[in-house]
């Protein structure tokens, strides 16, 4: 018995397997199975619309020093004794032979350790000069839907939240702890369902956190949820759906909020001056 119109073919010209599952592709709407969903895996035009979003950074190569190579690479990659850049092909060039064999394992744990260490500021960085590039790209209006999208793809990969939330419900969003001791934490991205409240996603998001929620309490400080653009208080009504919320443009998919303590008996509910620009600073 034939299903024909059971499973979609991948998109990829390569692959064209027919996925059962397939994922679609938030920038070209194609789909792909799972082994070219991502981006950089099926070279969707939102690689190359990240131009868009500040100057183009020009790309360092590094010549492999092996005498009848002409290869090239972006990354350095030295050798742990003599220091200097070999291809991935000429990496084993006879310089660690002369080497005892208790000698040459501490050489290379001792390069490893290095590379280690290099590759996490490199990744630093990266991540600010990319952050800052979406934050001035988000001023502009004519770039800013570009800007939520990449910002929304690389929250996707590493958000916390409920995983009982189907995927296609959940929103994600880059959320500050509150402020603790006259300290400000790293933001963590997190994400709730499109269905849930705020006061439900509050709640959750203190779960994961790992902040004291007092809010079904009386005579205690609020947790409540401000924007980190302007610190506009999001629950007012905290029987107010996510979904309805971003449909109605108030947030979006891949917004910066904060979860701060407030005194809810004031009226306004808001966000200190100082407390709103410490956040922002935090996020630079």
């Amino acid at each position: 018995m034939e299903f024909p119109d059971f499973g979609k073919q991948c998109a990829h010209k390569d692959c064209k397997q027919l996925d059962f599952l397939p994922v679609k592709c938030d920038k070209c709407n194609a789909l792909f199975c799972k082994d070219h969903s991502r981006f950089d895996s099926h070279q969707c035009v939102s690689i190359e619309c990240t131009n868009d979003l500040g100057p183009k950074l020009e790309t360092t190569w590094f010549k492999c020093t092996f005498y009848s190579c002409m290869s090239k690479n972006p990354c350095e990659m030295l050798c742990p004794k003599c220091d200097k850049h070999y291809c991935l092909a000429h990496r084993h060039h006879g310089c660690l032979d002369e080497l005892a064999g208790k000698e040459a394992r501490k050489v290379l744990r001792e390069a490893a350790k290095k590379s280690k260490d290099q590759f996490a500021i490199a990744k630093g960085e990266a991540d600010k000069k990319i952050e800052a590039s979406l934050r001035q790209a988000e001023l502009q209006p004519e770039k800013r839907r570009m800007a939520q999208q990449i910002r929304l793809m690389k929250l996707k990969g590493k958000a916390l939240g409920d995983n009982k939330i189907p995927v296609i419900d959940r929103v994600y969003f880059t959320v500050h702890p509150p402020i603790k001791d006259n300290k400000v934490t790293s933001p963590v991205p997190l994400f709730t369902s499109k269905t849930w409240t705020v006061g439900r996603t509050i709640d959750l998001f203190a779960v994961r956190l790992k902040i004291e929620n007092r809010n079904d309490k009386s005579n205690t400080p609020k947790l409540r949820l401000f924007k980190l653009e302007d610190g506009e208080h999001l629950s007012n009504q905290m029987d107010c759906v996510i979904g309805r919320m971003v449909s109605d443009g108030l947030i979006f998919n891949g917004d910066s909020l904060i979860l701060h303590y407030v005194d809810a008996t004031r009226n306004p509910v808001e966000i200190e001056p100082d407390k709103l620009v410490e956040y922002k600073l935090s996020s630079v």
